[in-house]
């Protein structure tokens, strides 16, 4: 059955692209332009996903998210806004919102976030189900009873009998520790006297045939045949027992993915103004850097603000893997290639500068076939892996990097289980001594780490890795002991050949000829940012802080490229300023740069010509490598 979802946006425009979208992907989907149309609809009918726009004419979004969470609470709220604050992202986690998205939103993003949040609330669904069994049976499970004399027993029932697998007889006049019950097992829960009623007992039953299962018992005084004897109500609490651990690892996995909403709400809402931040804290030293001597005094100081800088935005970028997916574009690549990539790379000659008694080796199968696959985020997961295993060990010790061709014939219960299909694997093994069993349950969440925080990792490394596999399809394995751990990385296999793409321009002689350039930004600091870089490249640099003031500027005076803002406030957007630019200036050669970019926006950007696009924060490397690209 399709699931219902309901656009409230007060633009319709914006209702009839979404609807398009979604009813693309099969989802049915209804739209209130108000927030009176909206509890209209609410009020009759149901609906899995609500889309919902904060600035609405007559009620206010935040009430919207209210009365769902209140009223509607297996409906997943996604706020959609186009001014997005801190502010409100944590008002929005307070109100039980699933997630909260700055518009424009990327296509795929949001499908994938729609899906997630559908799935979220059934699973909340299926956990009030589970508790709801759980009652069920411990109130509906036929009892076996015993009647029973300083533990010698004098009567059994059927339920009893069928329980344990003897007959009555075979029962009589034998002592119910030595034939049913393990006496040491026995303990006492919430134990009530309620009149003759002694209870609950936990104990540990024996089967005719050896095996062993949970019961709980209540006994009774009662008088028989003239006598005071012990009357026996044993339930088998098997199935009780397994309902309650399906309900503790449900409840594990809602905490698990209400810790990733809350990241990625907050990730969502400042990723863009972090990452623009963080351009200056990158780019000043590293302008500073190249008027200085080697031997400055204060060289090393701002070599290392640079590098703070960096990892910072490494974070960012992180976070936004772990909580968005891994949204960047997949081509068909070999694992061999990455892998001596990484061998070749300046991260691998600083690992064995910081770890000289380790060695690392690679065996790589020569009949690799390919896989569709980001390189830089399977890089990333290389590297992070890589780095723990040297980190584990310190001073000494082996790291093998492997990569081979696998077909599951049927599925394979290893860390997780890994279903049937074809398969290139990379595995990254060390000598190390290996993790223990407490932390193999947790070595995946979100921060936990036993490295010391900011100075050894952020705890986000093998998120990073689980969730790079899994959003290529994979499956991670992971065995480990005191001699050494295996991570092994299953990518489904595709039997596509490799594109063979434009040689990658060398980092040298990247410098411009005077040609002019239109720096079209609305944050101030990031149009000096751009202008001093230009400047330093040899380009004249001119600037725009709104897309209507680069349009009127470009028809003024004509530059050779503009360099373009995807996201700018209150004003039209990167794409929408290249529109209206080329209507003067057909063929008008532009870059796209932001610090949380649109995939689909930048999809609609390359359609109108844009071929280029600089993920912020960027060096004077990045630019200049995009800039000789693209006007040369």
């Amino acid at each position: 059955m399709a699931h219902c979802v309901l656009i409230i946006d007060d633009e319709p425009h914006f209702c009839s692209s979404l609807s398009l979208l979604l009813e693309a992907e099969g989802y049915t989907v209804a739209t209130a332009n108000s927030g009176r149309e909206a509890l209209f609809r609410l009020q009759n009918s149901t609906y899995q996903a609500v889309l919902l726009d904060i600035g609405l004419p007559d009620i206010t979004g935040t009430e919207i998210a209210a009365h769902i969470n209140s009223k509607h609470p297996d409906t997943a709220v996604i706020i959609l806004t186009g001014h997005a604050s801190v502010d409100s992202a944590v008002e929005a986690l307070r109100l039980g919102v699933y997630d909260y998205l700055r518009k424009p939103c990327d296509a795929e993003q949001l499908l994938r976030i729609v899906g997630r949040g559908i799935a979220h609330k059934q699973l909340e669904q299926e956990l009030r189900a589970s508790e709801k069994r759980f009652r069920q049976l411990a109130q509906a499970t036929w009892e076996g009873i015993i009647i029973y004399e300083a533990g010698s027993l004098l009567q059994a029932n059927g339920q009893l009998c069928d329980m344990f697998g003897y007959s009555e007889d075979e029962l009589l006049g034998r002592q119910i520790f030595d034939v049913l019950l393990d006496r040491k097992s026995i303990k006492a829960l919430d134990v009530r006297i309620d009149g003759d009623t002694i209870g609950p007992f936990e104990a540990m039953a024996i089967a005719r045939n050896g095996k062993r299962f949970p019961v709980e018992i209540r006994v009774k005084h009662m008088e028989y045949y003239g006598r005071t004897v012990q009357v026996a109500a044993i339930r088998d609490v098997t199935r009780n027992k397994q309902a309650l651990e399906e309900q503790i690892v449900l409840r594990e996995k809602l905490a698990d993915a209400r810790r990733l909403e809350s990241l990625g709400m907050m990730a969502g809402a400042v990723a863009h103004d972090l990452n623009n931040i963080l351009a200056g804290i990158i780019t000043y030293p590293e302008l500073l850097l190249m008027d200085m001597e080697e031997d400055c005094k204060y060289r090393e100081e701002i070599e290392m603000i640079r590098e703070a800088g960096k990892r910072a935005a490494a974070v960012v970028n992180d976070l936004l893997t772990v909580t968005r997916g891994a949204t960047c574009k997949k081509e068909v690549v070999s694992l061999n290639s990455l892998v001596s990539a990484y061998t070749g790379s300046l991260e691998y000659r600083e690992l064995r500068k910081r770890f000289p008694g380790i060695t690392i080796e690679t065996s790589l199968d020569p009949e690799l076939f390919n896989t569709a696959a980001s390189t830089v985020h399977i890089t990333k997961s290389i590297i992070n892996l890589v780095n723990n295993a040297a980190e584990a060990m310190q001073d000494r010790g082996h790291i093998r990097l492997s990569t081979y061709n696998c077909y599951v014939e049927s599925p394979i219960s290893g860390y997780e289980q890994i279903e049937r299909g074809e398969y290139v694997v990379l595995t990254v093994e060390d000598t190390g001594p290996g993790i223990s069993a407490r932390d193999m349950q947790h070595i995946f969440d979100p921060f936990y780490s036993k490295k010391n925080m900011g100075r050894s990792g952020t705890g986000l490394g093998l998120t990073v890795v689980w969730n790079t596999v899994h959003d290529h399809g994979g499956y991670v394995d992971l065995s480990s002991s005191d001699k050494g751990t295996c991570f092994s990385l299953y990518f489904p296999v595709t039997h596509e050949n490799i594109h063979v793409g434009q040689n990658v321009l060398s980092l040298t002689d990247l410098g411009g000829n005077g040609q002019e350039v239109l720096v079209v930004d609305d944050q101030k600091s990031q149009r000096e940012i751009a202008r001093r870089l230009l400047a330093r490249l040899g380009y004249r640099a001119h600037t725009a802080r709104s897309g209507e003031e680069a349009v009127e500027f470009i028809k003024r005076q004509p530059v050779d490229l503009v360099l373009l803002d995807m996201i700018m406030a209150p004003g039209i957007n990167g794409c929408e300023t290249y529109q209206r630019i080329i209507q003067h200036i057909p063929g008008q050669k532009a870059i796209i740069t932001s610090g949380y970019s649109s995939d689909s926006e930048i999809r609609k950007a390359r359609a109108l010509g844009i071929t280029q696009f600089v993920k912020k924060p960027y060096s004077i490397q990045d630019l200049g490598r995009a800039l000789k690209l693209e006007i040369s």
